[in-house]
C-alpha cells in the first residue's frame, strides 16, 4: 500500500512538471509567433515603400500636379510600382507619417481613389529624408526651385529612437509618362 502511495506522489510530481514545461513552451511559441508576425508586417511595409520609390516616374517639364514633393512627414509622387500592384501604370501616391502618441503611423495614400492604408506603427520621431545628386540629405523636396521637376536620388525613412534608417534608391526615373496614358 505504501508503494502505491509513493508511485502516485511521484506520478503527480512528474505530471505537474510536464504541464509547467508545456505551458512555458506554449508561451515562448506564442511570443515567437507574435514577433514573427510583426517582423513580417514590417518587412512587407518597407518592401512596398522601397518598390514604390524605386519605380518613381519623373513628370514632364512644368507638370506641377505630378511633381515629387516632400517634407519630413509626407511625400507624394507618381510611381510605376504601386502598393496595390498595378505594375507599369503611372499611379499617383503618397506616404505619410502621422504621429499618434509615442508612435507614428506609416500610411500609404492612393491619391486617385482618395483612400488611406495604415501600414505600420513606428517611433514618433520618424521622418522622411531626400538625397540629391550631390549626396546631400534634405528635409524637404525640392530643396531649391531649380529641382522642382527632378526626382531625388533616394528617399529614406529614419528614426533615431528605433535606430532605423531605410533608404530606398530611385532606380529608373522616366520622363514623359502622363497619368492619361493608362
Amino acid at each position: 500500500m505504501l508503494e502505491l502511495l509513493v508511485v502516485l506522489v511521484l506520478l503527480s510530481f512528474i505530471t505537474t512538471l510536464l504541464i509547467q514545461g508545456m505551458t512555458y513552451v506554449a508561451k515562448v511559441n506564442d511570443t515567437f509567433a507574435r514577433e514573427g508576425h510583426q517582423r513580417y508586417l514590417r518587412e512587407l511595409a518597407f518592401g512596398w515603400f522601397s518598390d514604390a520609390i524605386s519605380q518613381l516616374a519623373a513628370p514632364e517639364q512644368g507638370e506641377t500636379g505630378e511633381r515629387f514633393r516632400g517634407d519630413p512627414l509626407s511625400f507624394e509622387a507618381v510611381t510605376l510600382s504601386s502598393v496595390d500592384r498595378r505594375e507599369g501604370i503611372p499611379t499617383p501616391f503618397a506616404f505619410r507619417l502621422e504621429p499618434e502618441g509615442p508612435a507614428a503611423e506609416l500610411i500609404y495614400v492612393r491619391r486617385v481613389e482618395a483612400s488611406r492604408w495604415p501600414l505600420l506603427a513606428i517611433a514618433a520621431d520618424a521622418r522622411f529624408e531626400y538625397l540629391d545628386g550631390q549626396g546631400r540629405w534634405h528635409e524637404d523636396w525640392p530643396p531649391v526651385p531649380e529641382l522642382a521637376d527632378a526626382l531625388p536620388d533616394a528617399v529614406a525613412v529614419a528614426s533615431e529612437q528605433e535606430r532605423l534608417f531605410l533608404m530606398a534608391p530611385v532606380q529608373m526615373p522616366r520622363r514623359g509618362l502622363a497619368l492619361d496614358d493608362r
